[in-house]
């Protein structure tokens, strides 16, 4: 099964928290409260919209970690745990669903749809699978069809699986060749011609493979998140340093290495935790 976004360090605790009515949330999914109306519970963070995800403000709160459905429900394409809310006016009368295991505040005998979930400050520190369009996807491998020559700072491709738009906020990791395991981040925006300031410490040679993420290795970056299952990070949405449309997050470790299971370590930047204006 592909994997899905985890905390690694420093959340403050795990909480039962009702689901707005008629949203489907899955494991490891991110989920926030919707401003913009009456609280109806969480919900799936919406893809960022604006520099920083400013236009609309959504606050991420945090991560779920399972709900309370008595007979588990599971994603029959990539088997991901999932549970989806009636509609708003389904619990009166009774519900069809037969939910248990909810501790807290809540009533017991109140038929409500319920996550439990991990919550998230600017301090904690999650891991988010890569994935290029859909889950378990690997990035596309890059082989090298013209070397640099001596210098190891550059070599030209087959073209990456997102564009390069903005130098500086891209990671390019070698895979296979005499500069394997080697990160560097690129300052070029080609999606076939890559280069970089610190020279690798062999030739790139031809035939040697890559693989690219529109991350930096460490510190501040942007990223999306999948808009269907919202658990992973999306490998084939282009960087930007304005953060249009983009979440901005403080890398903290990233890893390359294995086809199909790339992952990023990250905490968001604070300026996500700061309400601004009314949600949409």
């Amino acid at each position: 099964m592909p994997g899905f976004i985890t905390v690694v360090h420093d959340s403050p605790q795990t909480i039962w928290c009702p689901m707005s009515d008629a949203v489907t949330l899955y494991q490891g999914q991110i989920v926030m409260h919707d401003t913009s109306g009456p609280l109806r519970g969480v919900e799936p963070l919406d893809d960022a919209s604006g520099a920083f995800n400013l236009s609309n403000s959504d606050v991420p709160f945090g991560v779920v970690i399972g709900n309370n459905l008595k007979n588990k429900l599971y994603d029959g394409t990539y088997g991901y745990e999932y549970i989806t809310s009636p509609a708003a006016a389904d619990p009166y009368g009774g519900s069809a669903n037969e939910y248990t295991g909810v501790e807290g505040p809540w009533a017991k005998g109140d038929p409500v749809a319920m996550v439990k979930v991990a919550l998230i400050t600017p301090s904690t520190i999650l891991s988010a699978p890569i994935y290029s369009t859909t889950p378990g996807n690997p990035l596309t491998v890059l082989t090298v069809t013209t070397s640099c020559g001596g210098d190891g700072i550059g070599c030209t491709t087959n073209a990456t699986q997102f564009t390069p738009i903005v130098s500086n906020m891209n990671t390019i990791y070698c895979r296979t060749g005499g500069n394997a395991g080697t990160y560097r981040n690129t300052d070029s925006t080609s999606t076939t011609v890559h280069t970089w300031d610190i020279a690798m410490r062999n030739t790139v040679a031809v035939g040697d493979t890559f693989v690219m993420a529109p991350v930096r290795m460490q510190g501040f970056s942007t990223v999306q998140f999948d808009a269907d299952y919202g658990n992973f990070i999306e490998g084939q949405t282009s960087p930007a340093v304005a953060g249009t449309n983009l979440w901005a997050i403080n890398v903290i470790r990233l890893d390359l290495s294995e086809a199909g299971k790339e992952y990023c370590e990250f905490m968001f930047s604070s300026i996500h935790f700061a309400y601004n204006s009314p949600a949409t």
